[in-house]
């Protein structure tokens, strides 16, 4: 930490002045809580097709011809979700929040973390895993993330077999009019939630702190060039890429759950 500490006490000082901050996420700071990211080396993508898995008809056609294999992935998925908890990073958001500082923040992530953290003004751009969406009336239900995994886990431990039919007795349905519930989650070819949001958000802030993403991922990627168009100060918090070189005024290498921290404490004090 040492070797940037003339970067986080610049990002302490910019962020101590800010009226409007937004913080933007992707999987970075979800994968230091134990959540394994999709596109990385080692990541979900290394171990499913995501063409063939990345939308509802490919998924169900994948479970139809693989499901002994994939399954024992989707319980793997199922542990790192279960025993996450928001990590340093993620606590750190939530007192800047409590401080006035944080005004929204955006994420790619659908794991439910900033929340569990204690951040109310959570813009999702990729939907909520633990929230249902009934494919009928577009009824949705929010479930309690551990609670929901443990029954999962247990009725999949009770399954004779491991086939589509038994994936479509694990799936909600929808109290309001009886129809099936998917996960509220973008799949690909689907549109992105609460975009205007989002974009709102990267227009008025001051400051914006992008934790975590790669930026490969659009139209999140745009994000920090909107809010640079519009003045704001950008801050890149990335232990392996600046995917914003054009746009960031500050680029810490180091995890969010150390930096983050840091920057905190510098402020407070």
């Amino acid at each position: 930490m040492k070797h940037h500490e003339e970067k986080i006490t610049q990002a302490a000082l910019i962020i101590k002045k800010a009226h409007r901050m937004t913080a933007a996420s992707g999987a970075g700071i979800s994968a230091e809580s134990g959540i394994p990211t999709f596109r990385d080396p080692g990541g979900i993508w290394d171990h499913m097709d995501m063409l063939e898995v990345g939308t509802a008809s490919g998924f169900v056609n994948a479970i139809e011809r693989n499901a002994e294999t994939l399954f024992p992935l989707f319980i793997n998925i199922l542990d790192a979700f279960q025993y996450a908890e928001p990590n340093p990073g993620h606590m750190a958001l939530s007192d800047m929040e409590k401080m006035g500082i944080l005004k929204t923040i955006i994420t790619q992530n659908v794991d439910n973390l900033h929340q569990e953290a204690g951040n109310t003004n959570v813009v999702e751009v990729h939907g909520n895993v633990f929230r249902s969406r009934c494919i009928n009336c577009s009824h949705r239900v929010t479930v309690d993330r551990k609670i929901y995994i443990r029954e999962l886990k247990e009725k999949i431990d009770r399954l004779m077999s491991f086939n589509l039919e038994n994936l479509l007795s694990l799936v909600m349905i929808c109290d309001k009019c009886g129809s099936m519930m998917r996960p509220d989650v973008v799949m690909f070819g689907e549109q992105v939630h609460d975009l205007q949001n989002a974009f709102e958000a990267a227009r008025n802030c001051d400051v914006m702190i992008i934790l975590g993403t790669s930026g490969v991922v659009y139209p999140a990627a745009y994000f920090p060039v909107e809010a640079k168009q519009n003045g704001a100060k950008i801050i890149v918090i990335n232990p392996t890429v600046n995917a914003f070189v054009r746009e960031s005024d500050i680029y810490i290498p180091m995890k969010t759950g150390e930096a983050l921290p840091a920057i905190l404490n510098l402020i407070r004090n």
